[in-house]
């Protein structure tokens, strides 16, 4: 009896994960399929861009300085 309540159980199990996993796929792909219509629907509207704005020379990364490495090859 007890093999057969746990094998139930794990059926059970298998079928609700299964179940929530089929769930989840179609709101997904239900997401995806609106974010495609709204896509298409504004594909006819040209987006404005925003103009560059200059960046304050303080505002910069500083540059590492390098020494000067020569590397030498040979083949023998």
């Amino acid at each position: 009896m007890f093999h057969l309540y746990f094998g139930a159980f794990d059926v059970v199990m298998y079928l609700g994960g299964g179940y929530a996993a089929w769930v989840l796929a179609d709101a997904i792909c239900d997401r995806m399929e609106a974010a495609d219509a709204a896509k298409a629907k504004t594909r006819d509207v040209t987006p404005e861009l925003a103009p560059m704005q200059p960046i304050d020379p303080s505002l910069t990364a500083p540059v590492k300085k390098t020494a000067a490495t020569t590397v030498k090859v040979s083949l023998k």
